[in-house]
């Protein structure tokens, strides 16, 4: 088996003839001019010609579902190994997606939380405990004189399929009603449900009214209806508003809070899901952010509404809604002539909301009379039929979960007393700490000790590959759009680590692109370590530490463009400190870059109260003329 990759004759791009062998197993900068072709020979030459090879070893079935990769313009490659790149592609944008999902550590926390998680009440935050048979009539027979209640006893919730032979069963035991997906309806009528649509099924246990004569039959129900569901009931109060009490009640033999009258369902990884309507909040379904209506986007309050001051309906195709909105400003007496921002107050509010005065006005030769509502009904009816209007809405964080994507009892959830939530939104390197703390997990019991140990195993050795990546800054919870390239790579590049791959020729496009020369050293330490388990490391790269961290290196010139594509030098940094290179004579110190200080700072850029990803209200000013 050789131990080196040998390339012969490459001419992809600006590449001259290129013949190179450079050693397995070993970490290898590629280096030289933008321009020069270090791209070229490391991600179209060497990883392109890997994956073909890869791709062509497949069977005709399986490579009809893959992208057909050509075949680099080189003579021959020997010595390659499945190639696997890691450029400065954004990771995801998907808005789903966050820090903690794309590197899978969110999955065990998942697991974990399901497992040996506490749950507490998300309204009084103390720990709930289960529910008896007898705590639930006392709960039920608790409720107002003469509510009129409907017990439930609920058996299918929101699962495909016809379910005869429920419905069958429930009729053959005497059971008269039910309620199918929220409409109460008679089992001895035909139910006919569609077997690929989602159902909601609950039998109807009795309706009756709570008195002192009825207690008796009450409990009865109560227990009939525990045992026809497994330990669920539920109570639907027909009067509700007379008697003062909310309508809908849910019980449970299972888990609940007695204070707050709440029951919860048992824990399952589901639970802390944002992708599933088992643990997203509905408010924002899992997406952490809802788009609002920005009133500094639709309107211009510096010109008249005859310039356009309402941008939404002013231009092309919305010339109904801007003669509609002429015709109830000429009814109540509203100027369309001046500045917006002149108008009273009360006509700014009738615009935006709506007025008592119809608008009579011309459509298509046709009098109309229609009442106006209000700029802002107008403009979110006119957003959900039309996807180019997205630019009159602002992102803000969801506030019923915070900006945590999660349903409130599913962050309510604890594991050494911190619930969900706070460990997502910890900076990486504050969460290593964190579990790499034993006293945190020392009032575990024995079982939840056993049942947590591989998982917390898990958890740290992935924490730990993303804080010794430089990654410490940034939280789980970030949403991965807003992750940066050198930040998308390095994060790549820890889950590599963590796969354990051995024998693969890596190659990456400057990691270290944003990083703090204190973190720089970082990245170096895990791409050796990437290397020491038995793969080569190919990096294109400028860094003048991580150049002299090389095991091997390859420098591309002598300039760009036409003017490159030859290797002006290929060997050990022993051997570069005595090249005549551009590259070597800065490695050295030969040449120097003359920064020009104290430059005037007359005028300035001001940034007032910043507030993006971790920045915090920042006030900053930036000098003109100078390089920032």
């Amino acid at each position: 088996m050789t131990d080196s990759i040998k390339i012969y004759n490459a001419k992809e791009n600006n590449l001259k003839n290129i013949n190179l062998e450079i050693p397995k197993n070993k970490l290898i900068v590629f280096t030289g001019l933008s321009g020069s072709g270090k791209s070229t020979l490391a991600f179209d030459t060497l990883y392109a010609e890997g994956q073909r090879r890869y791709i062509e070893s497949l069977s005709a079935y399986a490579r009809q579902f893959l992208d057909k990769v050509g075949k680099p313009d080189v003579e021959r490659i020997e010595g390659l190994t499945p190639a696997i790149a890691i450029d400065q592609k954004t990771t995801s944008k998907n808005p789903r997606s966050t820090v903690g999902t794309i590197t899978e550590v969110y999955d065990y926390f998942r697991l974990l939380y399901a497992r040996v998680g506490t749950q507490h009440c998300h309204k009084c935050n103390k720990p709930i405990s289960k529910m008896s048979a007898s705590d639930v009539i006392e709960q039920v027979l608790n409720l107002p004189e003469n509510s009129k209640i409907v017990i439930l006893a609920p058996l299918i919730n929101r699962k495909k399929g016809s379910f005869a032979d429920l419905l069958e069963s429930l009729r053959g035991k005497g059971y008269v009603r039910a309620m199918i997906d929220g409409v109460m309806v008679r089992l001895d009528e035909e139910v006919e449900l569609e077997k690929n649509k989602m159902h909601t099924i609950k039998v109807v246990i009795d309706r009756v009214v709570v008195k002192e004569e009825n207690k008796d039959r009450i409990a009865q129900d109560v227990e009939k209806g525990l045992k026809e569901s497994f330990g669920e009931l539920e109570i639907e109060i027909m009067n509700h508003e007379e008697v003062g009490v909310e309508k809908h009640n849910h019980y449970s033999e299972h888990m609940a809070c007695f204070d707050c009258k709440i029951s919860f369902e048992p824990l399952e990884p589901l639970t802390f899901s944002f992708n599933s309507p088992k643990g997203a909040c509905t408010s924002c379904d899992g997406l952490g952010i809802r788009y609002a209506l920005d009133m500094k986007k639709v309107i211009n309050e510096s010109l008249s509404i005859d310039e356009g001051a309402i941008r939404v309906i002013y231009g092309f195709n919305k010339g109904y809604y801007f003669k509609m909105l002429k015709a109830h400003c000429e009814a109540a007496g509203i100027d369309t002539s001046v500045a917006f921002d002149t108008l009273e107050e009360h006509q700014k509010k009738s615009i935006l909301h709506g007025g008592i005065e119809d608008a009579v006005f011309t459509w298509k030769r046709h009098t109309l009379t229609r009442k106006w509502e209000g700029i802002v009904k107008i403009a979110y009816d006119m957003i959900k039929d039309e996807k180019d209007l997205g630019e009159y809405m602002t992102e803000k964080s969801c506030s019923d979960c915070g900006g945590n994507r999660l349903k409130p009892s599913s962050q309510a959830v604890k594991v050494a007393n911190k619930t969900i939530s706070e460990i997502i939104t910890l900076p990486i390197e504050d969460a290593y700490k964190f579990f790499h703390d034993d006293k945190n997990f020392k009032y575990f019991s024995n079982q939840s000790q056993m049942i947590s140990a591989p998982i917390l195993k898990e958890i740290k050795e992935r924490i730990f590959f993303l804080n010794d990546v430089g990654l410490g800054y940034i939280t789980l919870g970030r949403d991965a759009r807003t992750i940066s390239g050198g930040e998308a790579q390095r994060i790549r590049v820890a889950s590599q680590i963590g796969s354990g791959l051995t024998g693969v020729m890596y190659v990456l496009d400057e990691p270290s692109i944003g990083l703090h020369e204190r973190d720089t050293n970082k990245l170096i330490k895990t791409l050796r370590a990437l290397q020491e388990k038995g793969n080569t490391v190919i990096v294109v790269e400028h860094d003048k530490e991580t150049i002299e961290a090389a095991d091997y290196i390859v420098d591309i010139g002598p300039n760009a463009g036409k003017y490159g594509g030859e290797i002006v030098f290929a060997g050990t940094l022993k051997q570069m400190m005595k090249a005549k290179t551009l590259t070597a004579q800065y490695i050295t110190g030969k040449k120097k870059i003359d920064y020009v200080h104290n430059r005037p700072q007359e005028k300035f850029i001001e940034i007032k109260n910043v507030t993006i990803n971790n920045i915090k209200n920042l006030d900053v000013q930036i000098p003109l003329k100078n390089l920032c």
